[in-house]
């Protein structure tokens, strides 16, 4: 009977080395302010020199950290100066993109950073998502949040880059 099972198993894998593998066309990549995101960014330039498009994405968050309340309002004055920068951070890495001749679009978003990403992977059709982890290494209860929760809910492949 164990033979059986392990028969079982090499023919599903000998199927699925026979199945094709297409490259990625539409990847998303997420960045925020962290030294992290620059590395993130980096690994999605050199994955998309074959794809199609890449999304260059950053989500500016309504929720507050380590808060189970989903959105929170934000003082305006405080809401603009978040958007200003965020701007800017998404002007280098557009500035980047341009640099390594990657076909990208970039977008500003506002929300929940977790439930935004999925939000966008779907609406968008991406193949791959790309984003960080908080800077511990370790087992997945270091991923971070969102890391977590996107690598748990997404309908596409994830890379969290480390």
């Amino acid at each position: 009977m164990a033979a059986d099972k392990i028969c079982l198993i090499q023919g599903s894998f000998k199927e699925g080395l026979d199945q094709e593998v297409r490259d990625y066309q539409k990847i998303g990549v997420f960045i925020d302010y962290s030294y992290k995101s620059a590395k993130v960014l980096k690994r999605a330039f050199a994955l998309s020199k074959s794809c199609s498009i890449l999304h260059i994405v950053h989500i500016l968050s309504t929720k507050l950290p380590y808060h189970n309340k989903p959105l929170v309002s934000l003082d305006p004055e405080y809401h603009q100066l978040l958007r200003q920068h965020a701007e800017e951070l998404v002007e280098k890495a557009e500035k980047k993109a341009e640099e390594a001749h990657i076909n990208y679009k970039v977008h500003l978003l506002e929300g929940d950073p977790a439930e935004e990403i999925l939000k966008f992977a779907q609406e968008a059709k991406l193949d791959l998502i790309i984003l960080g982890s908080k800077d511990k290494i370790g087992s997945t209860k270091n991923l971070g949040s969102v890391s977590n929760h996107v690598a748990t809910e997404a309908k596409c492949s994830v890379l969290i880059e480390r």
